[in-house]
């Protein structure tokens, strides 16, 4: 109830605000359009996010601000920055609108700049092994300690990182690079009124085709089957492809993978469609013989495990003996006593 309650208070203070001027609204679309911005995902949405510093930046150099050389105001535009909290009080109130979203950035990668645990059960291990794993483990204490140190390195490999946005529980501009904003406010481009009556014209002109005269509709009578044989081949390029995959693959025992066109049904250009011709995906031998070598490593490091534990018994027992004040004399200088 208690959230409900929140809520519908916000939604009032939302609707309750006073609209925004024509010069605000222009503000906003020039902000809009003129802001460097990137695109994320937030909430399995792609969306447009930008900093609040470039925010700033965009407004005092814009043609209603009096701070900057680049801005040419001639008197027709009224001045509406006179500093940068003129223009973060005017950011704030975009953001009281809704007209964007305050978001933080979450990595995908939870193990960024997680520290490496360490296995100290060591108590059944013998002492061969017990001092390949510390070996193992100061040098990758040493690599932890060493990577805080490069900032610029990391900073890299997070900007590599996959990230999403999630809403930030305060909603408040912040004029800061580290803060980041998610637009909301999409206002209609001329471009895109273009677009629209463009459409419109053309739906009439189709519904108008038997008006067409004979010339233009043998024409497009042409062009159509072209088109749409065109479409046909395609299609069957795309069956063929699969067809002569799963015979090669039966064939060959599924030894060869033969895919021709791999880039046709992909996500990507016309052109880059058709390259490669053909790829064969066949298992090599060589990734056969490291598997076999692999194992006969493993299978020697298993007998040696006794071996190595039966000398270290062998060094501890001649440890206490010489400390007791006993000689240990090995076998070969027993032959020659």
């Amino acid at each position: 109830m208690s959230e409900g309650r929140k809520k519908s208070r916000r939604r009032r203070s939302s609707d309750d605000l006073p609209e925004l001027t024509p010069i605000e609204k222009s503000i906003a679309k020039y902000l809009r359009f003129q802001c460097p911005t990137k695109k994320g995902v937030l909430m399995g949405m792609q969306v447009v996010y930008f900093t609040g510093s470039k925010a700033v930046e965009c407004l005092t150099e814009s043609k209603w601000s009096s701070i900057s050389t680049k801005a040419t105001n001639n008197g027709k535009s009224p001045i509406c920055f006179s500093s940068k909290h003129d223009a973060v009080q005017m950011l704030r109130k975009f953001l009281d609108h809704e007209m964007c979203r305050r978001v933080t950035k979450v990595y995908k990668d939870a193990n960024v700049g997680s520290e490496i645990k360490e296995d100290t059960s060591q108590s059944n291990t013998p002492r061969a092994i017990r001092r390949r794993k510390t070996k193992q483990n100061e040098n990758a204490s040493s690599s932890v300690t060493e990577s805080p140190v490069n900032d610029d390195e990391l900073k890299e490999k997070l900007k590599k990182k996959k990230f999403k946005f999630e809403l930030h529980g305060d909603q408040v501009f912040v004029d800061s690079p580290n803060d980041f904003f998610v637009w909301t406010y999409s206002p209609t481009t001329i471009k895109q009124y273009i677009i629209g009556g463009l459409l419109v014209i053309g739906c009439i002109g189709v519904c108008l085709f038997p008006l067409w005269p004979s010339q233009v509709r043998t024409g497009v009578y042409y062009l159509s089957i072209t088109l749409a044989s065109l479409l046909g081949a395609l299609l069957s390029l795309a069956v063929l492809k699969y067809i002569i995959f799963a015979l090669i693959w039966l064939v060959t025992m599924g030894n060869i993978r033969f895919w021709f066109l791999p880039n046709l049904t992909e996500d990507v250009g016309f052109f880059e469609s058709f390259v490669p011709f053909y790829v064969i995906n066949a298992p090599a031998k060589e990734k056969k013989t490291k598997e076999i070598s692999n194992e006969n490593e493993q299978a020697d490091e298993e007998r040696n495990l006794p071996e190595q534990a039966v000398d270290s018994e062998e060094e501890t027992k001649r440890q206490r003996l010489a400390d007791d004040g006993f000689e240990v004399l090995s076998k070969e200088e027993l032959e020659t006593k």
